[in-house]
C-alpha cells in the first residue's frame, strides 16, 4: 500500500490527512518532511488525521515519532485525529498516544498548549 498526504487549514490548525502508510519510499513525500515544511512555514498547530491509515508498522511509528520531535522542538503541537481499530491499538500498546495525545473524532479546534506529563488543555 502506498502513502498519500493531504494538507488543509481549519480553525487555526493545519490538518494532515494520511492515507495508507505514514512512511514513504520517497523521502520528499514522507510525513516528517511534510511536517518540516509546515513548521518552517510557520505552522505550529498541526493535527494528523489517521482515518485513512488502516494499520501502523515499525516504519510508520518511527515516522510519527520523528515528526512529533520536529514539531515539538520547534515549539509546536501535534495531535492525532480519528484513531480506530489496529491503529489505535498500536498507539495504546506502545504508549505513544500518551506522549502525543489525541483529539478524538470531532476536536475543538481552539489552539492549545501542551504541558509535559498532562492531558491537553486549552490555554
Amino acid at each position: 500500500m502506498g502513502s498519500r498526504l493531504t494538507v488543509h487549514e481549519r480553525g487555526g490548525f493545519t490538518i494532515i490527512g494520511a492515507h495508507g502508510k505514514l512512511s514513504s519510499t520517497e523521502e520528499q513525500d514522507s510525513l516528517h518532511q511534510q511536517l518540516r515544511r509546515l513548521v518552517e512555514g510557520g505552522r505550529s498547530h498541526i493535527m494528523l488525521d489517521l482515518s485513512g491509515v488502516p494499520s501502523l508498522d515499525i516504519e510508520d511509528i518511527g515516522e510519527l515519532m520523528v515528526g512529533y520531535a520536529l514539531v515539538t522542538l520547534a515549539g509546536g503541537e501535534l495531535r492525532l485525529l480519528n484513531l480506530s481499530g489496529s491503529t489505535a491499538e498500536v498507539l495504546r500498546t506502545t504508549r505513544i498516544i500518551h506522549l502525543i495525545g489525541g483529539a478524538g473524532e470531532t476536536p475543538d479546534l481552539t489552539p492549545v498548549r501542551w504541558q509535559a506529563g498532562s492531558e491537553w488543555y486549552i490555554g
